[in-house]
């Protein structure tokens, strides 16, 4: 479950969380839709759209799991939550890659990859989707430096900063280094997310609505910009669809701390929140082996939705075996506390 602090619950969160991932699943699919579907191709082309609102999910969600935490508390939590069900869905995806499609992984790219710093060392994804885990990373890595100097507290200035290096970037490219610790074209979703979050601790601050317009402005912006990254034939209409995609999710948080989207726990709304992570890791490079493996032999539409019911059913199990991890971490966490003592 989402949460900001004991009090806020956004339990609409782990909706959303599994609606965004289940479009981004849409689109790397709509490869193998039949062109006469208009409708389902029209709509699903902007299922990439679903990584920019993890973007700014993400920033919502990390500035509130970093409060009342010590940095190497918010890095543990972090750790634990990306790398578990990673490398589970890793393994997965490298078995699927290897017996269906014979694709062959030396050892150097697959621990880069479980690693999640491949990108350091030039080093291929096995799965394109890999490059928004490094963005996230690169993310909460900056957060945990700021905790750990002890400037966390002084988000006026570092948020500032990062708008306006961000800014900065998507003008002239400068600085060029900056990708090397935080994803620049994405930058903005980031600081979104943040703001939106500081806008729910400080309603009234004018200065948290400004980073949040701004960082809204340029978000649209930048959606326009990167259309040509995910779309063929991109035109001025896919361009303002995009940024028009885009200027809803940042309606959608304004409102949300605002009160409105509230929605009564569910398991199974949170159980969708807890696959999607999963689901997202697994559908693309995975899911395609395995939809290509009985092309021909099933009809697409139905081997579509059983694929995307089996990455589901599997995401669930990768979900109980997180549980089991996290378990075993705590019973020796135990285990040595009790030794020392």
């Amino acid at each position: 479950m989402i949460k900001v602090n004991n009090q806020n619950r956004y339990v609409v969160l782990d909706a959303l969380r599994f609606i965004a991932a289940i479009a981004v699943v849409f689109y790397h699919y709509s490869i193998f839709y039949s062109s006469s579907n208009i409708i389902i191709n029209t709509i699903s082309k902007y299922g990439y759209l679903g990584v920019n609102f993890f973007f700014l999910l993400s920033g919502f969600v990390i500035m509130a799991s970093a409060q009342n935490r010590s940095p190497f508390e918010f890095a543990f939590a972090r750790a634990n939550r990306i790398y578990p069900a990673f490398i589970i869905c890793l393994i997965f995806t490298v078995c699927m890659l290897t017996f269906i499609k014979g694709h062959s992984f030396d050892s150097k790219q697959l621990i880069l990859n479980a690693l999640i710093l491949n990108d350091y060392f030039d080093v291929e994804n096995i799965d394109g989707v890999y490059w928004t885990l490094q963005a996230e990373l690169k993310f909460y890595a900056c957060i945990f430096l700021l905790m750990l100097t002890g400037v966390f507290s002084f988000w006026r200035y570092w948020l500032s900063f990062w708008l306006l290096l961000a800014v900065i970037h998507y003008f002239w490219g400068q600085p060029t280094f900056m990708g090397w610790f935080i994803n620049p074209g994405y930058s903005f979703y980031f600081i979104g997310g943040v703001s939106a979050y500081l806008l729910s601790k400080f309603p009234k601050d004018v200065y948290v609505h400004l980073i949040f317009m701004i960082s809204l402005i340029f978000g649209f912006l930048a959606a326009q910009q990167q259309t040509s990254d995910f779309l063929k034939a991109v035109g001025s209409k896919e361009e303002i669809i995009a940024g028009g995609i885009v200027i809803i999710f940042y309606g959608f948080f304004y409102c949300l701390i605002k009160g409105f989207f509230k929605i009564p726990e569910s398991r199974l709304i949170l159980t969708l929140g807890a696959i999607s992570y999963p689901i997202y890791l697994t559908h693309n490079m995975a899911g395609k082996a395995i939809i290509e493996l009985f092309t021909g032999r099933v009809d697409v539409p139905i081997l579509l939705l059983c694929v995307i019911l089996f990455i589901m059913l599997f995401s669930f199990f990768v979900c109980l075996a997180e549980r089991k991890i996290w378990s075993v971490i705590q019973l020796l966490k135990l285990s040595i506390q009790k030794y020392k003592s």
